[in-house]
This record gives C-alpha cells, sequence and structure tokens, in this order.
C-alpha cells in the first residue's frame, strides 16, 4: 500500500461507517459551538457598553455627592453633618442571587428600593437642611450604581472566561478532531479501493489461467 494506516485503525467499511458519522457530530457540534460563541462574544461587548455606561454614571453622582456634601457643612456644621450621619440608617445586608446569561452563571444583586429606608428621626437641626438630603441621596444613588456595576464586571468575567473555553473547544474541533477524522476516512477508503482492485486484479487472473488450461 501507498499509505499506512494510523495505529489500531480496522480498515472495514464497518470503521469507516463509524468514523463517518463521528465526523458528522463532530461538523455539527462545531457549528452549534460557534453559533454560541458568536453570540457569547455579542453579549460580552454589549456588557462592556453597559458597563462603561454604568461606570460613568457612578463616577458623576459620586462627584455630584462630593460637593453637595461640602455645601451642606457649609450651611450647617461639620459636627452636625457627622451626627447626622451617625443616625442614619445603615444600608442594609444585600442578597446575592444568581441568574443565567448564555448558559452561564452570573451571581446578582437584589438591590432594595430605595438602597436605605428613610433616615432614623431625631437629626435636630441637621434634619433641616436640605442640602444634606441631597448629598445622601447622591451618595445612595453612587452606591447603587456601583452595586449594579460590580455585579456587570462579575458577568463579564464570567462570560469571558466561558468564551476563552468555548473558542479553545472550536479550535481543537476545526484544526484537530475534524482533520483527523477526514484523514481516517481518506486512510480507509484508499485501503478498500486498492484491496478491491488486487482482488478484482486477482479474479482475473485466475479466470485467465482457467481458461489457458481448458486450451
Amino acid at each position: 500500500m501507498s499509505r499506512r494506516l494510523p495505529p489500531g485503525l480496522r480498515p472495514t467499511r464497518i470503521e469507516l461507517q463509524k468514523v463517518r458519522r463521528r465526523l458528522v457530530t463532530a461538523e455539527k457540534g462545531h457549528e452549534l459551538l460557534r453559533e454560541k460563541l458568536d453570540a457569547m462574544v455579542m453579549e460580552f461587548f454589549s456588557l462592556t457598553k453597559r458597563r462603561d455606561e454604568m461606570r460613568r454614571r457612578m463616577e458623576e453622582a459620586f462627584a455630584a455627592a462630593y460637593p453637595a456634601l461640602m455645601e451642606a457643612e457649609m450651611a450647617g456644621s461639620r459636627r452636625e453633618v457627622e451626627s447626622a450621619a451617625a443616625i442614619e440608617r445603615t444600608i442594609p445586608d444585600i442578597p446575592a442571587t444568581g441568574k443565567g446569561i448564555m448558559g452561564v452563571g452570573i451571581p446578582a444583586f437584589a438591590i432594595p428600593e430605595p438602597l436605605r429606608p428613610g433616615k432614623m428621626p431625631g437629626y435636630g437641626l441637621a434634619a433641616g437642611n436640605g442640602r444634606l438630603d441631597a448629598a445622601s441621596d447622591l451618595a445612595l444613588e453612587a452606591v447603587a450604581l456601583a452595586i449594579r456595576l460590580s455585579e456587570v464586571e462579575g458577568a463579564i468575567l464570567r462570560l469571558s472566561s466561558r468564551i476563552t473555553s468555548v473558542r479553545r473547544r472550536t479550535n481543537a474541533l476545526d484544526s484537530i478532531l475534524i482533520p483527523r477524522l477526514k484523514g481516517i476516512i481518506v486512510y480507509i477508503s484508499d485501503y478498500l479501493e486498492e484491496q478491491e482492485r488486487e482482488d478484482l486484479f486477482r479474479r482475473k487472473r485466475t479466470k485467465s489461467r482457467g481458461e489457458e488450461r481448458r486450451w
């Protein structure tokens, strides 16, 4: 034979059918993985766009909260602001839940609305400070955005990891398994064709010798 068969390969028609079925399965799997990869990449870019927008809004909220706090101190006093902050309700624990994006498990946070349920009574003079209320609202908005931002960034990290995994599997099918299966099919097909030619040649030679003997 002009070619060497891979070790352990049985050059039979049954084996050829098995390998062809494996090739069909591998090609279908490759197509599905490619579609999934494309969808995941689109979702990834959508999330990065959302992250950038949320980061911008968060930075703007923090940037607005700081001068509002300075104005509140100027309208009252630093001690009044610190006293009001000390008796404010703390932000409650935020339970973590989970959701799926393209089959990827993503952590999510159940952020209450509003983030902090009002103010404790007993502000004294600071309670009537509208600037302090405005600063508090801006700070809470910034904190809520920061929590949402961390959720989106977590989704991006996990989705990026899954994209890498799916791309690796897709490339393995495309550059390793599918070419190898195609090569095996060629090996077996060539082997069987050569066997058929040799069998045909032997039959013709046997027939020719039989005719010579009759003469």
